[in-house]
């Protein structure tokens, strides 16, 4: 499996920061999902000709863009990313630490989320569907020892990271309307379940790649069943 191509895309979405202004976010959206397959290399300099197409008349490139899919649709939850590069495209693996999230939609835009808000909005996502017995929290996952509640991991996150209780969070048997998993986690367990249904029609890369996807769900502390 190889490393996915984002493009600039001069699509945007307003935000609203937590100063009460108001910013254009600009897509980075998927393009090519395999871009290193050589089957695919024509695909990959079509798209990033395009892309350079349309912001060649462009003084300058935006200073945020929010990556989304290859729909070209943002959702809550999904990064925002500060824009550096002097080029128009970039591999998945560049995009490494966001700035900040998408939040829930106003009818002006987008609420901005913090980091701090995402991870605790995950935890509470884990946790919820750990009490309902839709997942297990892994607290090793190599030893294969689990969390025995929600409650017991979000204790545990809070720990971590320090952060208080929310009022308006979900417990873990409760639900609410704030429930959005990570796009990168949700990533990861949709490739593990796509390589684990091949079954012994997986190949020794598929296994390799396996293990670290596990591996990769282990460190986020979550691994669906």
């Amino acid at each position: 499996m190889g490393l996915a191509l984002y493009t600039l895309k001069k699509k945007g979405v307003m935000v609203l920061k937590p100063d009460g202004a108001r910013q254009t976010l600009y897509l980075l959206q998927l393009v090519v999902a395999n871009a290193l397959s050589q089957d695919v290399q024509e695909i990959v300099d079509r798209a990033i000709k395009r892309a350079y197409r349309e912001w060649q008349s462009a003084q300058l490139f935006p200073r945020l863009v929010v990556q989304v899919g290859i729909d070209g649709i943002p959702h809550p939850g999904v990064p925002i990313f500060t824009w550096s590069n002097r080029r128009v495209y970039c591999f998945d693996d560049e995009l490494l630490n966001p700035t900040g999230f998408l939040g829930d939609r106003e009818i002006s835009g987008f609420l901005f989320r913090t980091l701090d808000e995402q991870r605790r909005l995950e935890a509470y996502t884990s946790a919820r569907a750990s009490g309902e017995g839709r997942a297990r929290a892994y607290r090793d996952f190599l030893s294969g020892q689990t969390f025995q509640s929600g409650e017991e991991f979000l204790a545990y996150r809070r720990a971590l990271f320090g952060y208080r209780e929310d009022r308006s969070a979900p417990t873990a048997t409760g639900r609410s309307k704030q429930s959005v998993p990570h796009p990168r986690l949700a990533k990861i367990l949709d490739l593990i379940k796509h390589i684990e249904v091949k079954g012994r029609k997986a190949s020794s890369a598929d296994i390799q790649y396996l293990n670290c996807l596990k591996q990769k769900a282990a460190q986020l502390g979550y691994l669906s069943n």
